[in-house]
């Protein structure tokens, strides 16, 4: 969903203010949103109990607000043939790891970049379709980086779970509970 420009300019907000404080509407969208993007808001509406203008209203405010960065889909890796999954740890040079993800932003199989405190200054999550391009990623687009001193994969075996979200449950129920 795009905003209209004046939605989208606010000079504000940056990533290090502190986020308002949801209230119950605002948890109960967002939760219904995390299971199924896709949910119409006339649906959401009615099951909360407001108007679906609220409803809109509301998710812009959220999007301005950075709380909701976009929506998107869950797909089955498996099916469509990317179900080589890894994590990628790397060593960079100190000092350098900013310069360093800043390169591997462009990289369309690096799916996660994580900035570490340990054995790795990065870790990385990486989907490809079979060994072979894995190591094609690896060697020929991520090894010879400037500032990489040294990458360690980490293929996973089987993964039990995979989500993105938090479930907003527990959150959800305290409000309900403080409103009666």
């Amino acid at each position: 969903m795009d905003l209209p420009p004046s939605l989208n300019d606010n000079k504000t907000s940056n990533k290090y203010n502190k986020p308002r404080s949801l209230d119950l509407i605002d948890l109960r969208i967002i939760s219904m949103l995390c299971k199924d993007s896709n949910t119409p808001f006339v649906e959401i509406a009615r099951n909360i109990g407001i108007s679906d203008a609220t409803v809109h209203m509301r998710v812009k405010r959220l999007m301005v607000e950075g709380i909701i960065r976009k929506f998107t889909i869950a797909l089955n890796y498996d099916v469509i043939g990317y179900d080589h999954l890894a994590f990628l740890g790397i060593i960079t040079k100190p000092g350098f790891s900013d310069m360093v993800i800043s390169k591997l932003l462009l990289l369309d199989p690096v799916l996660e970049i994580h900035e570490m405190y340990g054995r790795f200054d990065l870790m990385l999550k990486l989907r490809a379709k079979n060994l072979e391009e894995m190591r094609n990623i690896i060697e020929n687009k991520i090894r010879n980086l400037p500032n990489i001193i040294k990458v360690e994969l980490l293929t996973v075996l089987k993964s039990a779970k995979e989500e993105q979200i938090i479930p907003l449950d527990a959150e959800i129920d305290a409000l309900q509970k403080n409103l009666i």
